[in-house]
C-alpha cells in the first residue's frame, strides 16, 4: 500500500487548464484531499467568479481553504501557509496525500519554500499607498520602468502588490524579482511533485472565453448584485478579481453588456498567460496537457508515492 504520509502533491498552471478535475481524479486513485491554492476562493459568497468547484464535486472529496474568510477580513500569502500546513498535517494524520490545487503562484511558492522577511516602513507603505490609489496606472508603470519582470507577472490593478514591491525596492534598493529569486534558491519544505497543466494557446483562450459566457449564464452578474446589495463595499479585495470590476462598471452603467464580457475575457486571457510566466520560471515542475496525458501524470504520481 502506498504511503501518503510527508508527501505532497501540487497541481499548478494557468486558469481553465483542468487543474480542478484532474485534482478530483487523483483524489479517488491516491487517497487523497484537496487543498486550495487560489487567492479568491478562500473568500466566502464570491462563488461564480471565482470558479469553485460545485458544492457536489466539495462533497465528492474533501476540500480544504474554501470558503474560509469574510469578504472584509484580510488574508495573505503568510496566513495561508499557516492554514495550508495546519490542513496538510491533518491530512497525513489521516494516511492521506494532499494535494495542492491552484494558479496563485505566489501562495504555492509560499508553502513549499516558506517566505522571505523584509522588515516594513509604515509612513513609506502609507504614502506609497496614496500615490497608487490615485494614479495607479502611472504607479504601474513606475514599477515597470524599475522592475519589468515583476510587473509582468501582477496586474496593474493589483494595488497590494504593487505597493509592496515599490516599498521593497526603496526600502533595500534590490527589485522584488531579485528579493524571489533569492528566495527561491531555498530547499522546499516539503517532499512534493508539481504536476503543471497547460494548454496551447488558441484552445486556452477558446475555453477561456466558453467559461466566461458560461459564468455568466450561471447568474455571476446577479451574485455581484447580491453582494452589493449585502453591503460589501466595491474597495475590498475579492472585488478586485477580473470580472467583479468589470460587472460593477455594468451595474453602474459605465460599460454596455458587450464591453463588460469583451473585456472579462480580454483580462482572463492576460491572467492566464501571466501565471504561465510564473510558473515557468519555478523549477521541478513537470508539464502536461490533460485529459491528453493524464496516463503520464498517474505513471508520475504513483512513482513518486512509493
Amino acid at each position: 500500500m502506498l504511503s501518503n504520509i510527508n508527501k505532497l502533491l501540487a497541481i499548478v498552471g494557468p486558469t481553465c487548464t483542468g487543474k480542478s478535475r484532474l485534482s478530483v481524479d487523483l483524489c479517488h486513485e491516491f487517497d487523497g484531499e484537496i487543498i486550495n491554492a487560489d487567492s479568491m476562493q478562500v473568500y466566502k459568497h464570491f462563488d461564480i467568479g471565482t470558479a469553485k468547484p460545485e458544492k457536489d464535486v466539495q462533497t465528492e472529496v474533501p476540500h480544504h481553504l474554501l470558503d474560509i474568510i469574510e469578504p472584509d477580513e484580510e488574508f495573505n500569502a503568510a496566513m495561508f501557509k499557516d492554514r495550508a500546513d495546519r490542513a496538510i498535517s491533518a491530512i497525513w494524520s489521516r494516511n492521506k496525500l494532499p494535494i495542492l490545487v491552484g494558479g496563485t503562484g505566489l501562495y504555492v511558492k509560499a508553502l513549499i519554500h516558506g517566505l522571505f522577511t523584509i522588515d516594513e516602513n509604515k509612513s513609506t507603505r502609507q504614502t506609497l499607498k496614496e500615490l497608487c490609489h490615485n494614479n495607479p496606472e502611472g504607479f504601474y508603470k513606475n514599477l515597470t520602468a524599475i522592475d519589468p519582470e515583476y510587473a509582468m507577472r501582477i496586474s496593474c490593478r493589483d494595488e497590494r502588490r504593487m505597493v509592496r514591491a515599490m516599498e521593497v525596492y526603496q526600502l533595500t534598493g534590490l527589485p522584488m524579482s531579485e528579493w524571489i529569486k533569492k528566495h527561491g534558491f531555498r530547499e522546499p519544505r516539503y517532499e512534493v511533485l508539481k504536476i503543471g497543466l497547460r494548454k496551447s494557446r488558441p484552445e486556452l483562450y477558446a475555453r477561456i472565453d466558453a467559461r466566461v459566457e458560461e459564468m455568466l449564464q450561471q447568474g455571476w452578474v446577479e451574485e455581484v448584485r447580491t453582494l452589493v446589495r449585502a453591503g460589501y463595499g466595491e474597495h475590498l479585495k475579492p472585488f478586485t478579481g477580473i470580472g467583479y470590476r468589470e460587472i460593477l462598471q455594468y451595474l453602474r452603467g459605465s460599460i454596455t453588456y458587450q464591453e463588460m464580457t469583451d473585456a472579462i475575457k480580454k483580462l482572463t486571457r492576460r491572467y492566464a498567460k501571466r501565471q504561465f510566466t510564473w510558473f515557468l520560471k519555478e523549477e521541478g515542475i513537470l508539464w502536461h496537457e490533460y485529459p491528453d496525458e493524464v496516463d503520464s501524470i498517474r505513471q508520475e504520481v504513483a512513482g513518486f508515492l512509493s
